[in-house]
This record gives C-alpha cells, sequence and structure tokens, in this order.
C-alpha cells in the first residue's frame, strides 16, 4: 500500500481478513439459528449465505474503517467518526437483511417448485383430510390452523425482517444529523474573516457527510424493502396453492 510501512501493510492485511471472518461467523450463526428452528419440520441447513454475504459485509467493514483513518481527511472530532460510522451500520444491517431474503427466497423457490418439505408435508394433510369422515365444517377450520402453522415456519421471519428494515434509513439519519451538526460548528467560526474559506471547506465536508449517508442507506433500503415484498407476495402465493390443494381434494 502506497505510503504505509511494511508492518502497517501487513496490519491492514490481517485486520481485513479477521474482519471478513468475523463477519461470516456471525451471518452463519444468524443462519443456524433460523434453520435450527426450520429443522423439525424436515428441513436441510444451509449456511453458505452467510459465509460468502458475511465474509463480505465483513470485509466492506474493515474496507471502510481503513480508508477513513488512514485515507480520507481526518475528522474534525467525535461528531464526524460517529457520522461515518452510518456507512458501518448500514453496511452490516443490509448484509444481515440479505443474507435472509436469500434465504428464504431459496425456501420458497422449493417450495413453490413443489419439492419443499412443507409442501409434502402439506400433501400429507390433505391426504388426513381426504380420509377422515367428520363434519366438513370443523375439519375446515383444523386444516386452516395447520395451513396458518406452515406458513409461520416462514411468514413470522420474513415479517419481523420487514420491519427491521425500516432501521436502515435511520442509520443514514445518523450521519445527517452529524453532518449538519458539523457545519453548525463551523458557522460559529465565520467571525474570523481569515477562517472563510477553510470554514467553507469544512462546511462542505460536512454537507457531503449529511446526503451522501442518507443516500447510501436509502440505496440500500428501497432494493431489499421490494425484495422483502416480493418474498411476502409469494408467501400469498403459496398459501392459495396449499388451500386449493384442499378444495382440489374436496371437489374430487
Amino acid at each position: 500500500m502506497y505510503g504505509l510501512h511494511w508492518s502497517e501493510s501487513l496490519s491492514l492485511v490481517l485486520f481485513w481478513v479477521v474482519c471478513a471472518i468475523a463477519g461470516a461467523l456471525i451471518l452463519m450463526q444468524r443462519l443456524s439459528v433460523i434453520c435450527r428452528y426450520e429443522k423439525q419440520f424436515g428441513l436441510l441447513e444451509s449456511n453458505w449465505p452467510g459465509a460468502i454475504i458475511g465474509g463480505l459485509g465483513g470485509a466492506g467493514v474493515a474496507s471502510i474503517g481503513i480508508y477513513f483513518y488512514f485515507f480520507a481527511p481526518a475528522a474534525s472530532g467525535w461528531v464526524e467518526w460517529t457520522g461515518r460510522s452510518a456507512y458501518v451500520l448500514v453496511l452490516g444491517s443490509s448484509a444481515a437483511h440479505l443474507v435472509t431474503f436469500i434465504h428464504f427466497w431459496r425456501r420458497l423457490g422449493a417450495e413453490g417448485a413443489e419439492t419443499g418439505n412443507l409442501t409434502a408435508l402439506r400433501q400429507e394433510q390433505v391426504d388426513k383430510f381426504r380420509q377422515s369422515r367428520e363434519n366438513y365444517a370443523d375439519l375446515k377450520a383444523r386444516d386452516d390452523e395447520a395451513v396458518d402453522e406452515l406458513l409461520a415456519v416462514f411468514g413470522e421471519r420474513l415479517l419481523s425482517g420487514q420491519r427491521a428494515l425500516s432501521r436502515i434509513p435511520f442509520y443514514g439519519y445518523l450521519g445527517t444529523v452529524c453532518g449538519i451538526l458539523l457545519m453548525a460548528e463551523e458557522l460559529t467560526r465565520l467571525d474570523e474573516a481569515t477562517e472563510t474559506f477553510k470554514v467553507l471547506r469544512d462546511m462542505a465536508g460536512g454537507l457531503v457527510l449529511a446526503f451522501q449517508t442518507t443516500l447510501v442507506a436509502l440505496l440500500a433500503y428501497l432494493p431489499l424493502r421490494k425484495g422483502y415484498d416480493m418474498l411476502l407476495n409469494r408467501m400469498s402465493d403459496l398459501e392459495r396453492k396449499w388451500l386449493d390443494m384442499r378444495e382440489g381434494e374436496k371437489r374430487e
């Protein structure tokens, strides 16, 4: 790395690798918690999205830290460092939500193609429904509850993930507030005429921080929100398909 001693360059590489490994382990653990719950329904554990996205996210966090510490203009104080931390918060949160999105996208894809375990469980429920001689209204009520239980395997996590997405724009707003505060601090120095141009330059830096962090947060939030909405629509399609399986058996 240009301008750095070899020992500093080695330390930065080690820091980058450690952050990548830590990110991979954190998101693999996050997926393990989800898969542990799904395993009781016969769904196989799959941690590779957590390893890949977590590794990339951890490497990205390390890169942000290295850039701001060694290559960006020196921060004027804790306010600017707090504003810069918004990039790390946005990246970390987005990586966690992206892993969850990929996991459920794969799960719902398997169910939609009728190769998933939940669809097989649903078929078993329909077979029992067909063979039962009980009152249809009672059977239908119990079957609706069974469908809700199967949908909750994916649906509860998806809904909680969609709600948690709203935090990402607020991380961007953190950078915005810090950037505006930096501008306000610089305005207090305008009484010194010789400092005018330096103050204006520093104000421009605060303005860039204010708008750039919000822009980054929104660019991360909007595609993820669209993706989660798409998954919830697929959940609705899956619910209709499972209910149609019962009604199809009834018509037969």
